[in-house]
């Protein structure tokens, strides 16, 4: 196939040539759309916004940058004059700890985790300092209290340990001998 040459003539039975007037006359005009707001214009920052006042009906100029127009007293008010007392609704006291019955307070030590663990670095012969000891010292003495008080106190614990000074105490002159003076 031979190439051809292209041409813009239409051919024989193309278009016909119009002339500026028939093709203006012919011509639809563009349909306006509106165009989609993309944010604030340009320098809306510094133009002096219209605000209508619905107090008064009127529009008023304001500029968003200028602040309050509420006047600042130079003098502390307590000089000017004596502020209203207002008289609180509710009276501020500390809180009361809720009264425990010794079992419950008992019972409380015993349970308590951190006295467990102090306890058991002391078998380890660990030599407590600073708050633990405090909260040790503090903890086995209100529960020897509590032991007191509820009759739970052991007498055997009065005794040295020591068994040597068990043994030294007792006097075995009774038993050997049989004395009784």
């Amino acid at each position: 196939m031979t190439r051809q040459k292209k041409t813009r003539s239409a051919g024989p039975n193309g278009q016909r040539h119009l002339s500026a007037d028939d093709i203006r006359k012919t011509r639809q005009p563009k349909e306006q759309t509106k165009k989609k707001g993309a944010g604030l214009k340009s320098g809306s920052r510094n133009s002096v916004a219209v605000v209508s006042s619905v107090s008064k009906g009127e529009s008023v100029k304001k500029d968003k940058r200028l602040g309050s127009k509420k006047p600042i007293a130079l003098v502390p008010v307590d000089a000017q004059q004596p502020a209203l007392q207002i008289q609180p609704k509710a009276s501020l006291a500390k809180a009361k700890p809720l009264a425990l019955t010794p079992e419950q307070e008992l019972a409380l030590i015993e349970n308590d985790g951190y006295l467990q663990q102090l306890l058991e670095r002391v078998e380890q012969e660990e030599i407590l300092t600073g708050k633990d000891a405090k909260y040790f010292n503090a903890k086995t003495a209100r529960l020897e209290q509590l032991l007191q008080q509820l009759g739970l106190a052991d007498d055997a614990d009065d005794e040295p340990l020591d068994p040597l000074a068990a043994f030294e105490r007792k006097d075995w002159r009774k038993d050997l001998l049989g004395d009784e003076d």
